[in-house]
């Protein structure tokens, strides 16, 4: 509800046009009670996208975090080398980068202030077991890697790079169209020529919205799977236990909910496996 509220503001000058939106969000909250937040979130987006007549509202904050993050890849490629854990570094890196967030309750992300934030951010105590994620990344020659953010996408980018120079194929999987500041297959096919999954048009993974192709991928156990994002865990820990031994969770712990539900502080960087 406060997303929604946030991106009314965004897309409404009318009161009641706000009103309307958030009155069809509870509605459809009421009759899915108990359902995975992000198939909430998933509607949200559906309603102020149909009714603003806006396909993607987050277009332009897109952009801006791509031009952001393009300017900090100096600074990730600086840390990466000057770290004696190279590992451990690219972790960080992809986890420091899904702080490009706007619109999550209790998160401030200003695009004016993240530079000067970022090497902090970097150098951040990390929640998880990274050994285990090295581990994993070690026994397996082949990644998923579920994308999340637009411009966080520019330091995953850089973060592949690094796996496939340790000789690792990896396939990308961002979002078939808008949704939220997700980075879609579109967008990415801009930015580089690597193989690419689109993993459905909602809010992190849902099994049914996804293609064949996909979910073949998913359930083939010589894939690791690295999935960025809390949207992506709030859809995917629904069935994580048939992914277990193959999947590595990578975030910024934004909302109390996941924060509980992982067992971290609100705001930790978290590497998590299953």
């Amino acid at each position: 509800m406060d997303r929604a509220k946030f991106e009314c503001d965004m897309l409404f000058s009318e009161d009641e046009e706000k009103r309307a939106a958030m009155e069809e969000l509870l509605d459809f909250m009421v009759a899915h009670k108990g359902e995975v937040p992000s198939v909430v979130g998933t509607e949200r987006e559906q309603i102020v996208k149909r009714r603003s007549g806006n396909p993607d509202p987050y277009m332009e904050m897109k952009a801006i975090s791509n031009r952001l993050a393009e300017s900090l890849l100096p600074l990730s490629t600086q840390f990466y080398e000057e770290s004696a854990d190279k590992l451990e570094a690219l972790v960080r890196i992809a986890a420091a980068a899904n702080s490009m967030e706007w619109g999550v309750k209790g998160h401030d992300f200003d695009t004016d202030s993240f530079d000067r934030v970022f090497l902090e951010t970097l150098n951040e105590t990390l929640d998880g077991d990274l050994n285990e994620a090295g581990r994993y990344l070690d026994r397996f020659d082949n990644v998923l890697y579920l994308t999340d953010n637009a411009g966080e996408v520019v330091f995953d980018l850089f973060v592949i790079e690094k796996l496939e120079n340790m000789g690792k194929r990896v396939i990308i999987g961002p979002k078939t169209k808008p949704i939220l500041n997700d980075v879609t297959a579109e967008e990415l096919g801009t930015m580089t020529e690597r193989e690419i999954e689109p993993t459905g048009p909602v809010v992190g993974l849902s099994l049914e919205n996804a293609r064949p192709e996909l979910l073949e991928l998913l359930w083939d156990e010589s894939w690791l799977v690295i999935a960025k994002g809390m949207g992506n865990f709030e859809t995917i820990t629904e069935f994580d236990d048939q992914l277990r031994g193959r999947l590595i969770y990578v975030m910024r712990a934004k909302c109390e909910p996941v924060a509980m539900r992982v067992g971290v502080p609100r705001g930790a960087l978290v590497v998590k496996t299953v």
